[in-house]
């Protein structure tokens, strides 16, 4: 017993609830398993011996796990994943996913993977990169309350390419970890890349008001080229002021400031 309480029934006691906690070793002498219980006895004296009546044992509950601790598992748990990147071994990263319920979306794949064989095949090409990721916002989620599952999401960046020419690549991610005999594995990996911050509407006028200033200071120059630089060598519709003409390419756009320039505009 690791904690107990006494109820006593009727003038004389005799009944009384015994209830608590017992811990049961279960197994032979050298494996022997602890399990933590919950018990209720009704004893009651039956002539001058005491019998019980009723009789209540269960398993006693999982302790919740905590936000803190739950955090601290999913960090650890992406170190894992992040760490098993850096060993550039296909086998070892695909190895942290579930082999039996996976869906995994990665972020340079159009596929839906729910395999080890094209988990594997995914992590060929994308450990070349040399990818190191880094959490920048993260939410962790427990499910069951022992927490044998949890959702992870947020955004995280990841540095890729050779040592000398890195590139971040900013990004969001949902990870889904079980645990399945013991070990924590992924269930779900959904990968995206993080979309650009909308323009404000200051910014753009700013842009634009920049913009405006390039091509005007190109005018002053008075040299059609600058000018025509300005313009779109590829896809092009320019429907100039003293010109009946809709052009659509870089020679024509030339020639049309050949002559615009020499009126001084400004």
């Amino acid at each position: 017993i690791t904690d107990e309480s006494v109820q006593a029934y009727g003038p004389a006691g005799d009944a009384y609830l015994h209830s608590g906690m017992y811990t049961f070793e279960l197994g032979d002498a050298d494996n022997r398993t602890p399990v933590q219980a919950r018990f209720s006895y009704v004893w009651q004296k039956q002539g001058n011996e005491w019998k019980i009546s009723h009789h209540h044992s269960s398993v006693r509950p999982p302790t919740p796990v905590s936000q803190e601790e739950m955090t601290k598992t999913a960090q650890e748990n992406f170190k894992k994943w992040n760490d098993s990147l850096q060993t550039k071994d296909p086998k070892k990263v695909a190895a942290l996913y579930s082999d039996s319920a996976l869906s995994f979306l990665p972020t340079v794949s159009p596929k839906h993977i729910t395999d080890t064989k094209d988990t594997e095949q995914y992590f060929v090409n994308f450990v070349l990169k040399n990818p190191f990721g880094t959490i920048t916002d993260e939410s962790v989620q427990a499910y069951g309350p022992a927490g044998d599952a949890y959702l992870h999401s947020g955004m995280y960046t990841f540095e890729l390419g050779d040592a000398d020419n890195r590139t971040p690549v900013q990004a969001r991610f949902s990870y889904v970890w079980q645990k399945v005999g013991g070990e924590w594995k992924i269930s779900h990996h959904h990968s995206s890349v993080r979309p650009p911050v909308p323009v404000s509407a200051a910014e753009m006028k700013t842009i634009a008001q920049t913009n405006f200033k390039r091509w005007n200071d190109a005018l002053q120059t008075k040299d059609p080229k600058k000018v025509a630089a300005l313009y779109s060598s590829g896809e092009l519709s320019f429907l100039p002021t003293v010109s009946p003409k809709h052009i659509t390419d870089t020679t024509d756009t030339e020639q049309y400031f050949v002559d615009f320039v020499l009126k001084n505009p400004f």
